[in-house]
C-alpha cells in the first residue's frame, strides 16, 4: 500500500466531500495556473473514487443488514 493509499484511508466520507467542495469553491473563484488545475483535478477525482466506494460499501452492508432482519422476520412467522 502507497503513502498515498495509506492517507486516503485514514480520510472520511464526511472530509473528503469537504474537500472536494473546497476545490470546487477554488476552482470556481480562482484562476488556476495549468499545473495547479492539473493537480487539483487528479486530488478530486482521488476522492471522488474513495467516496464512491465508501458510498458502495455502505449500500452492501445496508442490504445486508435488511436482508437478515426480513429473513429473521420470515424466522418469526408461524407457517
Amino acid at each position: 500500500m502507497s503513502a498515498a493509499d495509506d492517507e486516503l484511508t485514514s480520510v472520511s466520507y464526511a472530509e473528503a466531500l469537504a474537500e472536494l467542495e473546497a476545490i470546487l469553491a477554488g476552482l470556481e473563484r480562482e484562476a488556476v495556473d495549468v499545473d495547479h488545475l492539473a493537480e487539483r483535478v487528479q486530488r478530486a477525482a482521488t476522492l471522488i473514487r474513495l467516496c464512491r466506494g465508501r458510498l458502495a460499501a455502505a449500500r452492501l452492508e445496508i442490504e445486508t443488514v435488511v436482508a437478515d432482519l426480513e429473513r429473521a422476520a420470515g424466522d418469526d412467522d408461524p407457517a
